[in-house]
């Protein structure tokens, strides 16, 4: 009986001690993930920074001198943040401006807002890339910058130029040319450049059976001396129309010699426009 009992007392030692060994080992194993789990949710809470985050549709636009155009702006407020966002831009290329609508935004936590930024070029704006930076002014909701891309290129619009001498040119006379210049485009040009020139001359009968000569050396063209750009709204208009003053219209003179009194009497001039102009 003696060796029963102390055969299942030991029995029942062994099987406890490997119990509490089981328990101490799922305890360590606990102890160790809770560990792990809570630096993990320490090292996350650590990086959170309240403020707001940009994001800009489409990065990269390209614009026609004169033109304007528009990105879309997202704002969301991270981590938690809540406030007055003033969005800015820097980086524009000269003769250029931009504005944002809205101004400002006030967001709320984890909520999103979109503003429109219009870039409005002009005629003297430099072709070319240019990076612009869009950011958002100082303040607890201040973003990383965002950087876009603009791309102007030059557009070359299709217009007609015409004009008429006022009175028939005389020898030693000159007549100021009121250009007539017309604009099928949807939108106004900036002219960049006019010239005039002669590109045939019709003698009388009477001259011609006569043999006495005229040509485009008996004649003098002084061209528009008037500013650049010349802006010409749509439809049609002249340069009396554009208030510019008759002394800077092209010129139109005759010489005064000999052979052309009587060569270039009535004579018919044929003349030769051309301009640049751009969307303005």
């Amino acid at each position: 009986m003696q060796n029963e009992s102390g055969y299942f007392r030991t029995a029942m030692r062994r099987t406890t001690t490997a119990v509490k060994v089981l328990l101490v080992g799922l305890l360590v194993m606990l102890v160790s993930a809770g560990t792990i789990f809570a630096a993990s949710q320490g090292g996350s809470q650590g990086n959170k920074t309240k403020g707001v985050t940009i994001q800009v549709n489409p990065s990269s636009r390209t614009v026609d001198r004169g033109d304007p155009v528009s990105y879309s702006v997202s704002l969301t407020s991270t981590n938690g943040y809540s406030g007055s966002v003033t969005p800015t831009v820097s980086g524009l290329p000269a003769s250029t401006t931009a504005a944002f609508s809205p101004a400002a935004v006030t967001l709320s936590s984890g909520k999103a807002a979109t503003v429109t930024l219009t870039v409005a070029t002009s005629a003297t704006t430099p072709v070319g890339k240019a990076d612009l930076t869009i950011g958002t002014a100082a303040g607890a909701g201040q973003a990383a910058a965002v950087v876009v891309q603009l791309h102007v290129q030059t557009s070359k619009k299709t217009f007609s130029i015409s004009g008429n001498l006022d009175a028939p040119l005389t020898p030693g006379a000159t007549i100021p040319l009121n250009l007539s210049i017309s604009n099928p485009n949807n939108k106004g040009l900036a002219l960049s450049s006019l010239s005039v020139s002669i590109s045939g001359i019709t003698r009388t009968q009477a001259a011609v059976a006569a043999a006495l000569p005229c040509t485009s050396a008996d004649y003098v063209v002084t061209n528009y001396s008037g500013p650049y750009p010349l802006t010409v709204p749509v439809g049609s208009s002249s340069l009396q129309s554009l208030g510019i003053a008759p002394a800077l219209w092209p010129q139109i003179a005759m010489l005064d010699t000999a052979l052309n009194q009587d060569g270039c009497k009535g004579a018919t001039l044929q003349l030769a426009y051309s301009g640049a102009g751009e969307g303005n």
